[in-house]
């Protein structure tokens, strides 16, 4: 079996890139949505959208994070790979984090 070894270290370091620009751009655009501060009221109306709202960034968050992880956990094992395939984690590089998809609101009830 021939390793091409500058392909993985190439392809690690692609995932770890992608998985830090994906976080940069999220904490990015959450931090502008956060400079508006509280626009939504103190009526009925507002305090609902408000909580929507609040539960939404949330799953952003949750979700995002998970993604930026397993982009990492990709680059990593794909660099660990690279040095020594003998003692990879094969399971955590083919693994993504578990996600409740009833939770997703798409795939929900």
């Amino acid at each position: 079996m021939h390793i091409d070894h500058a392909e993985l270290r190439q392809a690690a370091l692609a995932f770890m890139k992608e998985g830090q620009d994906l976080a940069d751009t999220v904490d990015h655009l959450l931090g502008k949505i956060d400079e508006l501060g509280d626009i939504y009221g103190d009526d009925d109306p507002g305090r609902e959208a408000k909580k929507a709202f609040t539960q939404a960034r949330e799953e952003v968050v949750r979700y995002s994070g998970a993604l930026c992880s397993a982009y990492g956990a990709v680059g990593d094992n794909l660099s660990l790979m690279n040095e020594n395939v003998v003692v990879a984690n094969w399971n955590i590089i083919a693994s993504l984090p578990t996600v409740d998809v009833s939770t997703v609101p798409r795939f929900g009830p």
